[in-house]
């Protein structure tokens, strides 16, 4: 997701230092070339306005604004760790 974000980004960078009109990619348009369809917007039962808000304000945002911080938080969790000590001696 990383490299995603940051080919994306520099990609961006490209379009809008380019001549020409400018237009960003969305996360959207990621979904639908990725998938095949456009994007569904989440359903809850609890507050469905909020989640169409939600839904919504990170479909239109930025592509690598969405990937990126996302790759940086799996990345995090994901990451390896050094073996801990054992509670008990094996011999």
């Amino acid at each position: 997701m990383l490299v995603s974000a940051l080919i994306m980004a520099s990609g961006e960078a490209v379009m809008a230092l380019g001549t020409g009109s400018y237009a960003s990619l969305a996360t959207s348009e990621v979904w639908a070339l990725l998938w095949g369809q456009s994007p569904g917007l989440f359903q809850s039962t609890l507050n469905e306005s909020t989640w169409h808000f939600i839904g919504t304000l990170l479909l239109e945002m930025p592509a690598w604004a969405v990937f990126g911080p996302s790759g940086v938080i799996l990345a995090h969790i994901c990451r390896k760790r050094p073996p801990k000590g054992r509670l008990f001696r094996t011999r």
